[in-house]
């Protein structure tokens, strides 16, 4: 899979379905997704994917990139998940996110959504270039 990333302006209000499913014609017809990442703490990196007006956390542990498990409540399956938030340190950095990214969206496409695409295009929101900080 070809993964072109751009990074956007993160716009001032966002909307989504909260309970609603991913349109996959859409995905593969317009082959973009929306990345939206938040601080959870001040160190650690919430992921959410955005589909059209369907938004999913994709907060997944992957290989090669330090990340924090965390057993959490959910509130829409009343069972404990585990999420894996990206690790902000000076050796990952802003640079080292846009790859994590990259790896991650690409397993939430083959593994838990289960479609193939040739290429994808990633728009990552930010505030500003320093997002992360120095």
């Amino acid at each position: 899979m070809n993964i072109n990333l751009i990074v956007v302006q993160k716009p001032a209000f966002v909307e989504y379905n909260l309970l609603g499913s991913i349109n996959i014609e859409q995905l593969k017809k317009n082959k973009t997704v929306r990345i939206s990442p938040s601080f959870h703490t001040k160190t650690r990196v919430s992921t959410v994917m955005q589909i059209g007006n369907n938004r999913n956390g994709i907060n997944f542990p992957i290989d090669n990139f330090k990340t924090f498990e965390s057993k959490e409540h959910s509130y829409f399956t009343s069972e404990v998940q585990t999420l894996n938030y990206f690790v902000k340190s000076k050796t990952q950095n802003f640079e080292a996110y846009k790859e994590y990214v990259k790896r991650v969206v690409e397993k939430a496409l083959v593994e838990y959504i289960n479609v193939e695409l040739d290429e994808v295009t990633i728009e990552l929101e930010t505030w500003d270039e320093n997002y992360f900080g120095k």
